[in-house]
């Protein structure tokens, strides 16, 4: 419309000033034509920004991957920042189809993202919705299934970003670091925000090729043990992860690969965006875990666990840990077997060398509860809990975990 005044104002300013030679009739004739003139014009202009609506391509039968974002939390700003990378990253040789659920709060939405032929890559909204939890399970069910509908194919990949603290139980009232379980949901009362393990791994309606979570303490063995048949691999850091969590603008070309998706070089971008940080930055660990490979880690795990002896008699100290603050939760799990168990030591390292494709960490990890970086001194690519008489509820929910049944736990 801007050009369109630019060519009417001259006019009608020329009008005005030979206003006074001209008659009544003539003066009307004139208005008429200028505001025929503008009508026109508005009209031409109008037909050229209505555009036709954009058309998603031809839908891939290969791979649908979901990246889920629960931010509707202190995460809500990255919801907006994590899909424009991901919208970045895409190009039109990717065959596979990236969706993406965020709630930020007020008004959830499905969003595709794809490369369009003539407007570049746009992150299209497939539907919105009113507020939910996202932290909710039935909310999850709903969304994966409707990615099936949507666009379903040979395979199926998800990715999850939130707050996380493992397979801790969310009500648990000691220690109580701002426990979120899986996925924290800000907006809705406090007995529904947060998603138990179990409840998680129940939503999910359908098998995947993989997991990547961009969320703290989500790289335990009970946690992969709990979803070994609901995943083939999983992508996650046993201890805390620091904003601004994994690298989302290289991730469309790393999770659309065949026949396989690129998930070591997911974990190695992560690893290697933190590693050249500085200060309390320089913080990341994580791993790349095969689900298949967890029986055998299980069924030697129970001789660790069986030669561990009183509670009284392992130094905790002395093994390496991922934890909040000083908080003895998350132990690494080839330490845990070094110190406990010295005989099985190195049978648990080849049945981890045969279920963790990839790890890597840095020299040290951030833990808020201290503000600070801990060393990190043994890294075998999982961590895993020791029951301990001062975490009585966590105690209790470990024994409901399909890894404690597993390897035998009484």
């Amino acid at each position: 419309m801007h050009n369109a005044i630019q060519h009417i104002v001259p006019f009608q300013e020329r009008a005005k000033s030979g206003m006074a030679k001209i008659s009544g009739l003539q003066i009307k004739k004139r208005v008429h034509h200028i505001i025929m003139l503008i009508v026109v014009q508005a009209f031409f202009f109008a037909c050229e920004r209505d555009d036709p609506p954009v058309e998603p391509p031809p839908a891939s039968h290969r791979r649908t991957t979901l990246v889920y974002f629960g931010t509707d939390n202190n995460f809500r700003a990255e919801a907006a920042q994590k899909t424009g990378q991901l919208k970045s990253g895409w190009n039109k040789d990717i065959d596979g189809n990236l969706l993406v659920y965020t709630d930020a709060g007020s008004r959830p939405a499905l969003i595709h993202i794809y490369a369009h032929p003539q407007k570049g890559n746009v992150a299209d909204t497939v539907e919105t919705y009113p507020p939910e939890n996202s932290a909710g399970a039935a909310t999850l069910t709903r969304v994966l299934n409707r990615v099936r509908e949507y666009r379903p194919a040979a395979s199926y990949g998800l990715v999850v970003l939130s707050h996380a603290t493992g397979w801790l139980p969310a009500a648990m009232s000691y220690p109580s670091p701002q426990l979120r379980s899986v996925i924290l949901d800000n907006g809705t009362a406090e007995t529904g925000n947060y998603m138990e393990l179990a409840d998680f791994a129940a939503a999910i309606p359908y098998k995947m090729d993989f997991i990547v979570f961009d969320a703290c303490f989500m790289g335990s063995v009970e946690v992969c043990f709990e979803l070994k048949e609901k995943t083939d691999y999983i992508v996650a850091s046993p201890a805390e992860v620091v904003s601004p969590g994994f690298v989302y603008s290289t991730m469309p070309e790393r999770l659309f690969t065949y026949p396989q998706a690129d998930l070591q070089g997911v974990a190695q971008d992560f690893h290697g965006f933190f590693n050249a940080q500085s200060g309390l930055f320089r913080s990341a660990t994580v791993s790349v875990a095969r689900t298949a490979g967890l029986d055998a880690v299980a069924g030697i795990f129970k001789e660790v666990a069986g030669q561990a002896g009183n509670e009284k008699d392992v130094n905790l100290n002395a093994i390496q840990t991922f934890g909040y603050g000083q908080q003895k939760i998350y132990f690494d799990l080839g330490d845990c077997a070094r110190h406990l168990s010295p005989d099985s030591y190195h049978e648990l390292i080849a049945a981890l060398d045969g279920c963790i494709v990839y790890k890597a960490h840095t020299d040290s990890y951030y833990t808020a509860g201290a503000a600070t970086l801990l060393p990190i001194r043994s890294f075998s690519g999982l961590s895993v809990y020791i029951p301990q008489s001062a975490y009585p509820e966590a105690n209790a929910k470990y024994r409901e975990l399909k890894w404690t049944a597993g390897f035998g736990a009484p």
